[in-house]
């Protein structure tokens, strides 16, 4: 998920102080001013992207691919907080695309590479906006073949339009998974979709794993509810040993968080 990039989603964060008075210097800043900021980062090239590995969970240094996550380069401003912003302006098409576009550029460059980007269920809207990108992809199977589109939880997916829009990317040979599977939109839109290739489970059904055995057993529920509907689950937010065995337990085949893979930029 996109905002999971943010330095103020670190486990060494909490408890501290810090990560709130960031974040309320962030949330002090007017909603336009915050959609201005991040544009003009990304015209000036300070907005990064991180890498974060889905990792196996029997064979950790086994890396399914890694997923990008956005950064403003100096700003103490999170995609948790932009990205519902960019959706409620009608503005997060053009982020995505920009983000998808570095992430397609740094596959280019790295033919070992498999990169993730995060899409919002918004900007799968087909024809000129993505057409160039989709272009290139054609020309470039080989690129398009290590590239997946993780579909966010964050807003509805029109059926019609959104099915079309995995189609092309099928299509063009990129992988299709659902992010956050287990709120907001996550498996309204795994449903929708038809077999994705992943889904990816929000870490908040791992937290509640770590605090109950009703927890542990909506994990592996919702678990085997995403192997159903995809071939590959993964958990996100494993940060110990103890997160580990609970994905174990739960029957899933992958992992991301900071146990594994600590976010390292591009």
């Amino acid at each position: 998920m996109w905002h999971k990039g943010s330095f103020l989603h670190h486990p060494s964060w909490r408890g501290c102080g810090a990560g709130a008075s960031v974040t309320g210097m962030a949330m002090a800043m007017p909603e336009m001013e915050q959609v201005e900021a991040v544009f003009t980062a990304m015209r000036q090239g300070r907005l990064v992207l991180r890498r974060e590995a889905v990792c196996s969970v029997t064979q950790p240094r086994r890396v399914l691919y890694e997923e990008c996550l956005a950064r403003v380069r100096g700003m103490a401003l999170s995609p948790a907080q932009f990205i519902p912003l960019l959706e409620r302006f009608s503005m997060v098409c053009a982020f995505d695309r920009y983000v998808m576009r570095q992430a397609v550029a740094l596959l280019r460059g790295e033919p070992a590479a498999r990169l993730g980007v995060n899409l919002s269920a918004l900007s799968m809207l087909p024809g000129v906006m993505w057409e160039a990108l989709f272009r290139q992809l054609a020309e470039q199977p080989e690129v398009a073949g290590r590239l997946v589109v993780e579909i966010t939880e964050s807003a509805r997916m029109d059926v019609a339009l959104g099915g079309r829009f995995v189609r092309q990317l099928r299509q063009l040979g990129c992988g299709v998974a659902v992010d956050d599977f287990g709120v907001g939109y996550g498996v309204e839109t795994a449903v929708s979709i038809q077999s994705p290739d992943i889904i990816k489970i929000d870490a908040s059904l791992l937290a509640g794993a770590r605090c109950s055995g009703a927890g542990q057993a909506r994990l592996a529920g919702m678990v085997r509810l995403a192997a159903d509907l995809a071939p590959q689950v993964v958990v996100e937010g494993v940060e110990g040993e103890a997160d580990l065995e609970l994905v174990r337990a739960a029957g899933a085949q992958w992992v991301q968080g900071w146990l594994f893979s600590p976010v390292r930029p591009v």
